[in-house]
């Protein structure tokens, strides 16, 4: 017996109704989420770090934005979620994951450390790290899954992630972002250490004043490297995938490279956003995933 396709939408939303399922309507059709149970956490700490001390934060699934703090002391919290068939599972699944701290007058280091690893189809764990820091605080923050954003801070910062995206406005310092499946764009107000900025899948994109000092090298495998007008760059070589040479007669080290995806060099303005600048080539490497909002 065919099914008349009302009649079929019917039987699908009575049935996810029975399993105490999120039913969501929207333009593409209706979307059935089978995780009905949910259980949330919170987890707070606050730091005295030495001058030049470091924070290092080591997550499994989940997101890491670090903002600039307005005191002297770091601060983490951490927002620990899961999600199952159930509340009681969810609740259950949400004890498996832990989070590790060490802690001297120089250094801290959280590590996320979930029981079963990352789960998928029904059950999930997810962890998002919401972190301040002071100036001058050295950062490394890491992630499997998930966006890492990048705000206002001033130190030296290294960031990684396998699925996600990387996103920075405003920074000052140093900067080392590496990415595999997703886009990375930075912008830098004041460059005051190395920058360096690789992906595998996904396009990268670096905005710093043209005033600086620089030796720059930026290489795209399968893709093209741009830059903005009024770069005063004495070129060694230039090619549609690849540009090296000294930036106002050399100085800091700044490399940028990608296998597929595009490279962009872009002017620094003040309060600007480096997305902006940019839309076609952040849509295709994804670096509109990343964190956005500043906490």
């Amino acid at each position: 017996m065919r099914l008349r396709p009302v009649y079929l939408f019917t039987l699908v939303l009575t049935a996810a109704l029975g399993a105490a399922c999120d039913v969501r309507v929207g333009e593409n059709g209706v979307s059935l989420d089978v995780a009905g149970g949910r259980a949330r956490e919170e987890w707070s700490r606050t730091y005295t770090l030495a001058k030049g001390g470091s924070l290092e934060i080591v997550n499994t699934n989940g997101p890491i934005a670090v903002n600039a703090a307005t005191g002297p002391q770091v601060e983490v919290k951490a927002i620990r979620q899961a999600r199952a068939a159930s509340e009681d599972e969810a609740q259950a699944l949400l004890k498996e994951t832990s989070i590790a701290e060490e802690v001297s007058p120089d250094r801290v280091a959280i590590r996320t450390a979930n029981g079963n690893g990352i789960l998928s189809g029904r059950r999930s764990i997810s962890v998002e790290y919401q972190v301040k820091v002071p100036a001058g605080v050295q950062i490394s923050v890491k992630t499997e899954n998930g966006g890492i954003g990048l705000h206002d801070v001033d130190g030296n910062m290294t960031a990684f992630t396998t699925n996600g995206g990387i996103r920075g406005t405003n920074l000052a310092g140093a900067v080392s972002a590496h990415i595999v499946n997703g886009g990375i764009v930075i912008g830098v107000a004041r460059v005051a250490g190395p920058i360096q900025l690789d992906a595998v899948n996904g396009g990268v994109r670096l905005d710093i004043p043209t005033s600086v000092n620089a030796d720059l090298e930026a290489h795209a495998v399968n893709g093209g490297v741009s830059t903005d007008d009024g770069f005063p760059i004495t070129a060694s070589e230039r090619s549609r995938t690849r540009v090296a040479g000294k930036l106002n007669g050399g100085g800091t080290s700044i490399s940028l490279s990608t296998v597929n995806g595009g490279v962009r060099l872009g002017t620094f303005k003040q309060g600007a956003d480096p997305q902006e600048g940019d839309k076609e080539a952040l849509e295709q490497s994804g670096a509109t995933a990343v964190v956005e909002q500043k906490r």
